[in-house]
C-alpha cells in the first residue's frame, strides 16, 4: 500500500504525518486487496474558514484498489479528530466492497465470484446488499431553471434534487455540500 499525504493551508508535524500512516496502515487488515502493492491511498489535509461552523479541518482520504474507488470527506476540528471520522467511514465501505458479489472490472466484464468470495473470506464479512424500499416513477420532468431546483430542494427538505435544466435540457442534480453551499450535477453529452 502506497500512502501519499498532501496538506493545504495547513503544516502537519511529524507526529500528524505518523498518525496518518498509523490509520491507514490498520486498514490493511480489511483484505489482501487493501494491502496489495498497487493500492494507492491519497489523504488530503486542508485547512479552511468555514462561517457556518468551528470544523475547519476537512480530511479526504481517497483509496485506489482493485476495481473500485472508495472515498471519505469529513469535516473535524482537528486532524486527529478527522482522520478517526473518515477511517470509520472508509471501514464500512470496505465492508461493502469485500461483500459485494456482483462486480464488473474497467472493460465491463464481470469479475469472476470466487475472487470476491476469498476476499469476503479473510474477515468472514458476509453483509447482504440492501434492496430498494422505494421507487418513484416521474412521468414528465418539467423544465426548471437551477434557482427553482434549490427553491424545490429547500421546500422539501431534501438534500438533492433531480431536475431537467431549462437553459440546456439536460437532466441535472443539484445538491447540498456540507459547508451549506450547493453543488450541480450535469449528466450532458461527451464533448
Amino acid at each position: 500500500m502506497q500512502v501519499q499525504i498532501f496538506d493545504r493551508n495547513i503544516s502537519l508535524g511529524d507526529d500528524q504525518t505518523d498518525y496518518i500512516r498509523n490509520k491507514i496502515f490498520a486498514l490493511k487488515d480489511y483484505g489482501h486487496e487493501v494491502d496489495d502493492e498497487s493500492t494507492v491511498v491519497r489523504v488530503d489535509v486542508e485547512s479552511n474558514k468555514m462561517k457556518t461552523s468551528n470544523k475547519n479541518i476537512t480530511v479526504q482520504v481517497t483509496m485506489f484498489i482493485p476495481h473500485a474507488v472508495i472515498r471519505s470527506e469529513v469535516y473535524a476540528t482537528t486532524v486527529e479528530e478527522g482522520l478517526d471520522l473518515s477511517v470509520a467511514k472508509l471501514k464500512k465501505q470496505l465492508e461493502r466492497y469485500k461483500g459485494k458479489r456482483h462486480r464488473r472490472d474497467k472493460s465491463g466484464k464481470w469479475i469472476p465470484s470466487s475472487t470476491l468470495e476469498e476476499i469476503s473470506a479473510t474477515t468472514g464479512v458476509t453483509e447482504e446488499v440492501s434492496q430498494v424500499s422505494k421507487r418513484k416513477s416521474m412521468v414528465e420532468l418539467a423544465p426548471m431553471h437551477e434557482e427553482e431546483a434549490i427553491e424545490q430542494l429547500e421546500l422539501l427538505g431534501h438534500n438533492f434534487y433531480a431536475f431537467l435544466n431549462s437553459e440546456n435540457a439536460r437532466f441535472n442534480i443539484v445538491y447540498r455540500r456540507d459547508d451549506g453551499s450547493y453543488g450541480l450535477l450535469d449528466f450532458g453529452q461527451k464533448a
